[in-house]
């Protein structure tokens, strides 16, 4: 009878102590006892690897020169003027250029030019030497190229999950989980998955973001496309409470229930 009465005491301690979220596991860019990765000046060493394009993005090509008229028919397409902007993601959509299944983009005067697996300054200095040679020789010409955005999506145990269209020139994970409302209480901050695509198929890359040295990880930028997979943790599935307050609560409700029902059977 003894053994009966401190069995339930015990897995009240026991549900206690593992099934709320503990302060580690909610907490950004921790010291995790590993050296932290930093030049001599303490600065973090970031990835800043450039994009290359892929099939299916939609990039902008803009074509300036100090004769207007000569440049008016290549930019028909409306982008001339720094008016992208206006209207967001479906004026890029409607006057971007996309890349094809060959990776190619259709550019005026210049027909079919192959850019996939090139930085946007790569096909910017394709193009514009390829219209001062064959084009424009009496008037110089300067092409500027852009992503239509940063496009990402991010899912699971965030606020506001969603596709989200970034207008900037790079984008960290920290900005995407901004942009989702950050992770939920019962996140998996330890094991998040960045879905990348490459031209040969999808990888699926796991990070740490409790951990301070995922600045140095070249999934700390995203890129285009990519998707954000945040996990729950455990405690979800128990369903005991996230807090201690709340396991506390839950199982002491359901010991309540099993002492009573021991003692309806004495």
């Amino acid at each position: 009878m003894h053994i009966r009465k401190l069995l339930p005491l015990g897995l009240l301690v026991l549900f206690f102590t593992t099934s709320c979220v503990s302060p580690r596991q909610l907490k950004y860019l921790q010291d995790q006892g590993e050296e932290a990765k930093v030049d001599s000046s303490g600065y973090h060493t970031l990835d800043r690897s450039q994009y290359k394009v892929q099939i299916n993005d939609i990039i902008t090509v803009n074509v300036r020169s100090y004769d207007s008229k000569a440049t008016e028919s290549y930019n028909a397409n409306g982008t001339e003027g720094g008016n992208n902007f206006v209207g967001g993601d479906l004026i890029f959509y409607l006057r971007g250029y996309s890349i094809n299944q060959e990776g190619n983009i259709e550019l005026p005067i210049l027909g079919m030019v192959h850019v996939a697996g090139l930085t946007t300054d790569e096909i910017k200095n394709k193009v514009e030497t390829e219209l001062n040679e064959n084009y424009f020789n009496d008037s110089a010409v300067y092409v500027t190229v852009q992503l239509a955005g940063i496009r990402i999506s991010v899912v699971g145990e965030v606020n506001r999950p969603g596709k989200f269209t970034i207008f900037e020139n790079q984008v960290s994970i920290f900005e995407a989980l901004a942009n989702a409302g950050d992770a939920t209480f019962v996140a998996n901050r330890r094991e998040v998955q960045v879905i990348r695509q490459y031209p040969d198929g999808v990888k699926i890359h796991e990070i740490d973001l409790t951990d301070r040295n995922v600045i140095n990880s070249p999934y700390y930028f995203l890129q285009p496309n990519d998707i954000v997979n945040i996990p729950p943790l455990k405690v979800k599935s128990f369903g005991t409470g996230t807090t201690g307050i709340g396991t506390f609560t839950t199982i002491l409700s359901a010991v309540s229930s099993v002492l009573l029902i021991v003692n309806l059977l004495q």
